[in-house]
């Protein structure tokens, strides 16, 4: 039994115990140079406790052993990394990983916690030098702890705090010696700020961000808060800092622009607190997103030395529209959370600077710290690669909603004091840093008293940024048009508007509300889940056109997921909500990012990466010439240069390059060529990529791409051979044969069953029908709408099959088709010509019809399996990548070429993915070239070694065992992807809402190295 009592996690009167007061992030070094370098490993005044520690699990507080006793051994203890997060060692017993988005993970009565708390105990030694401490304060450092801790050094209580995502730290010069110290931390895997803290998350614990000793001088810097300003032309800087010393000592500075010229220097005498004024700066560099210009401040106060970065910039708001140095810019972010498959919230400083580089590289300029301060070491890097972001408090209360009322710990005075904490921790680590633009109060935790105190303390503390508080603006918005209450009117304390998964036509409204007078922010919109988001275009279309819109933020940047397997680290098993037997979870709406779990993109990053280019791309007045607009606010796109290539039927005619030069928000008008005689489908194709090096991408680096679509002229193809026909026709079947090809038709299906040529099966099931799609994360809730009706389980019935014409040209069937499920009425109707002609081509028409007041169809087309071995795939449609009515802005129309397993996408929850829009033809085959040919006016087109009906049931994409041959899908149309996993519903323009259609395509053998399959749509 332990003699320290444990109490202090389960008091909501006690926030913390014997921790320093919050301040500036700042590592001291030993030198200008080591300063410089920034490598805070390397610093003399750093001593990290990273690495391997002693750690024994407790299932409950009830076990704990008495490990202040001078009899505790550790001999039994069992070994884990700092940092990471316990549960994700998986095989070891240290409890499970626990998804879930809403509902606290424990029962709902705060501030009291299960009787079953799980801890962990961490111990380990670390050595200090009697010379080292001579003359120093120790300081104890913990950057990121879930959810509390308590920490001894050397059996002596050095202190407790709460509040995950922030640092603790403690003074321990009282309990550190010479010598060998032994430090000891209880981690609680929940506290009562746990129900301040229920964000939509995998629910780990431990100490998943560095733990380090720094050691200070007796008089040192405590807090520093440096305030660049600009004045209103921006042709003046100044720079003043308040400062804050534990004694009275001499500090010297030196500030460098950004190429390294010297720009002032001094010195002044600073006793406890002062405010110096350390230069004034004329015609100062500016940093913003697209040129993160920063000047580096050198100050030295005593054996101290530090390096600051300075960026001057302004923050804005004039009516209805955000500033940043005089520019109304917009804001094209993500939602980040720290995520790693392998170590939990854990994020090494590499791992955090490939998840920037990633954005970057795909035009991302802004980052919400959904829902908490991120890592102290991502904000640097935010600041130099040129970053706008939204810093939100460590603070999300969804659960209550549903239990105790939304606003129960926000409208609740007994608990002001540990939200301004949450705020105060975060504002004074971060606020040096000119990347913030924004200090959030938190995320989905209703409004009232405790955020309207937040937002004061923002302003008062720090007038240079603007406040986000989403809930306030939801709910009166909320009040206003759903509620309909008299007199309720916008919230008037706010500086943005913001919201969540507004749909386009509720922005419209908004922009045409004359009670809306503020900028307006979607910190959370385009939902990217699975197969999506398919929205981006509607929503920047809008957004590109108005002022008052300053972009948003796509839910979210990764995947989370936690990796399992015999072979983790090179073969992971994503694992979600469940998995694990965790409850309550919320199965995979994890895994909604832009990225896998190991940063691989998302087609949906590729669709955002276009969806903000900073560079349009339209048709000019005469052919072969274009306009190109720069949407960038302070740069020129002389940084880089632009690529075309002219295409016909998919084949380069043409090709250039040129340099581009258009000022910020202008255009530029460029002759590509004077004039083209070619034939066929002609596309312009353009490419804008970077001229040099930078640091997030190489040169040559394609930043934008455009694609225009030419007049189509005519080809005069060449008339097919002519082959002898037969007919035959038995009981049961229909056989027609042109030449080597013998297509064999069902009479009672009234479906093609066999296609043979030249000896070689084409088909290994007949040719149906279909509507159904293995549904799409976006699909979570029309699926039930689609299951309820039958749409998985449509069965096929021929109410009428007849043979309508037979001549030595051509042989036509009729068929008459009608799609139930069983206890269910017809859901679609279809008259089906089959017509084979002398060419060896059979073509198929549908007149189908749909039942009235049904659901939107998530697709129509004919589906048919092809024999092992057809793995060749070719397509003119949009393409590399999958593509759908509303998700396509990253393909582009050409001809591709792929197996069919690399066209599939490996969704972590199998779904339907692989698709190409917009296809004239599509042909599958054998190594040898010899398949199938589709073609018709425009299809979507896919192939796979899995079947829906694989995707629909299988949970995760380990379970699928992919099937030897091959299913085809040849769609009229499909529904459309939409973000409505969490998102606004599927707009009608991309569902198939159509109640009668006709369609034609057709099929033709092919040895694809003797055909050219533009000649054979064309004739």
């Amino acid at each position: 039994m332990l003699s320290f009592p444990l109490t202090f996690h389960k008091d909501p009167k006690v926030l913390h115990k014997n921790l320093t007061a919050p301040h500036a992030y700042m590592i001291p070094y030993h030198s200008d140079a080591a300063a410089i370098a920034g490598i805070r490993g390397q610093s003399r005044a750093f001593y990290s406790l990273c690495g391997d520690w002693d750690f024994r699990f407790y299932s409950k507080a009830q076990d704990i052993d008495d490990f202040l006793s001078p009899a505790f051994s550790r001999a039994e203890m069992e070994k884990l990394s700092v940092p990471m997060c316990w549960q994700c060692e998986t095989d070891r017993g240290y409890d499970v990983p626990n998804y879930t988005n809403i509902n606290y993970p424990f029962p709902v009565d705060p501030p009291h916690l299960p009787t079953a708390n799980p801890c962990g105990l961490y111990v380990r030694d670390f050595y200090m030098r009697d010379e080292e401490l001579l003359g120093k304060t120790a300081q104890l450092h913990f950057e990121g702890v879930s959810s509390c801790l308590y920490v001894w050094v050397n059996d002596a209580f050095a202190g407790y705090s709460q509040v995950s995502h922030v640092t603790a730290e403690f003074d321990i010069s009282a309990f550190v010696r010479g010598g060998k110290n032994t430090i000891k931390v209880l981690v609680f895997k929940w506290c009562d700020g746990s129900y301040l803290e229920d964000q939509d998350m995998f629910r780990l614990s431990g100490m998943f961000r560095d733990v380090f000793v720094l050691l200070r001088d007796k008089v040192h810097i405590k807090d520093i808060f440096l305030k660049p300003t600009l004045s209103d032309d921006f042709t003046q800087g100044m720079l003043e800092a308040d400062i804050s010393l534990s004694g009275s000592a001499e500090v010297s500075y030196s500030l460098y622009a950004p190429g390294g010229t010297l720009t002032a220097t001094g010195s002044a005498k600073v006793t406890e607190n002062q405010t110096l004024t350390l230069a004034d700066v004329y015609t100062p560099a500016l940093w913003s997103d697209e040129s993160p210009a920063l000047y580096r401040l050198q100050i030295t106060c005593e054996n101290e030395h530090f390096s600051f970065y300075v960026g001057f910039r302004k923050i804005e708001i004039k009516g209805k529209v955000l500033y940043i140095n005089g520019k109304a810019i917009k804001l094209k972010g993500v939602n980040r959370h720290d995520s790693h498959p392998l170590l939990g919230y854990a994020t090494p400083l590499e791992h955090m600077e490939r998840d920037l580089l990633i954005m970057k590289k795909h035009n991302v300029n802004c980052v919400r710290t959904s829902h908490y301060p991120n890592d102290p070491r991502l904000y640097g890097l935010f600041d130099k690669l040129g970053f706008y972001v939204v810093d939100e408090t460590d603070l999300e209360t969804h659960g209550f909603q549903s239990t105790l009322g939304w606003d129960y710990s926000t409208n609740n005075p007994d608990y002001t004091a540990a939200y301004l904490d949450r705020s105060e921790r975060m504002l004074e680590r971060d606020k040096n840093h000119p990347s913030v633009i924004m200090w959030s109060v938190g995320n989905e935790s209703a409004e009232g008293l405790n955020h309207r105190l937040q937002i004061e303390y923002f302003r008062r503390r720090d007038p240079s940024r603007i406040v986000h508080a989403e809930d306030e603006s939801r709910l009166a918005h909320h009040r206003i048009f759903y509620e309909k209450k008299e007199g309720a009117e916008p919230c008037d304390y706010l500086d943005i508007e913001s919201f969540m998964y507004m749909p386009v036509s509720g922005l419209e409204n908004l922009l045409q509300d004359p009670r809306y007078t503020r900028p307006i922010f979607l910190c959370e919109y385009c939902h990217a889940m699975g197969n999506g988001p398919g929205d981006l275009k509607d929503y920047w279309d809008l957004i590109w056109a108005n002022e008052q819109l300053m972009g948003g933020c796509v839910w979210e940047f990764t995947d989370h997921s936690v990796a399992i397997g015999s072979n983790k680290y090179l073969a992971p098993e994503y694992t979600y909500g469940g998995d694990f037997g965790d409850y309550p979870n919320d199965v995979n709406f994890c895994q909604d990012g832009l990225v896998y779990p190991d940063r691989t993109p998302h087609t949906g990053l590729l669709e955002l990466k276009q969806a903000i280019a900073p560079v349009a791309i339209a048709a000019g007045e005469r052919e072969g010439e274009i306009v190109v607009r720069n949407r960038r606010y302070f740069t020129s796109l002389s940084d880089l240069s632009l690529h075309f290539t002219l295409e016909a039927d998919g084949k380069v005619v043409r090709a250039g390059a040129l340099d581009l030069s258009a000022a910020p928000q202008s255009e530029e008008i460029l002759s590509l060529y004077e004039k083209d005689e070619s034939k066929g489908v002609r596309t312009l194709n353009i490419s804008v990529r970077q001229k040099n090096y930078t640091a997030w991408a190489e040169a040559g680096h394609e930043v934008a791409f455009a694609q225009l679509l030419l007049e189509e002229r005519a080809v005069e193809a060449e008339p097919a051979r002519r082959y002898a026909m037969a007919f035959d026709e038995t009981k049961e079947t229909v056989s027609v044969r042109a030449g080597e090809t013998i297509y064999t038709f069902d009479k009672t299906e009234g479906c093609l069953i066999s296609c043979i040529d030249a000896g070689k099966k084409m088909l290994t099931e007949p040719m149906r029908p279909t509507v159904w799609r293995a549904p799409i994360d976006n699909d979570r809730y029309i699926r039930h709408q689609w299951e309820s009706k039958g749409y998985a389980d449509l069965r096929l019935r021929c109410d009428s099959f007849a043979v309508a014409e037979v001549t030595t040209e051509a042989v036509s069937l009729k068929a008459e088709w009608c799609m139930a499920a069983p206890a269910k009425a017809p859901i679609v109707r279809a008259k089906v010509l089959y017509r084979i002609t002398a060419d060896g081509e059979l073509s198929v028409s549908l007149d189908a019809s749909v039942k009235e007041n049904e659901p939107f169809l998530p697709r129509f087309g004919l589906r048919l399996q092809m024999p092992a071995g057809c793995e060749q795939m070719r397509y003119f449609g949009y393409g590399p990548m999958e593509s759908y009515v509303d998700k396509r802005l990253a393909a582009r129309l050409g001809d591709f070429s792929s197996t069919v397993m690399e066209n599939y996408e490996p969704y972590i929850r199998p779904q339907e993915n692989g698709a190409h829009y917009g296809c004239r033809f599509a042909s599958v085959t054998d190594y040898t070239g010899h398949g199938l040919l589709f073609f018709a006016p425009i299809f979507s087109f896919s192939a796979s070694h899995f079947t829906p009906e694989q995707l629909t049931v299988a949970k995760h994409r380990t379970e699928l065992v992919p099937d030897d041959d091959i299913t085809v899908i040849i769609d009229y149309k499909q529904s459309g992807c939409g973000s409505n996993s969490c998102g606004p519903g599927l707009a009608e323009k991309y569902q198939i809402c159509e109640k009668a259609f006709a369609f034609t395509f057709k099929i033709k053998p092919i040895f694809s190295a003797c055909v050219n399959p533009f000649d054979e749509i064309r004739r």
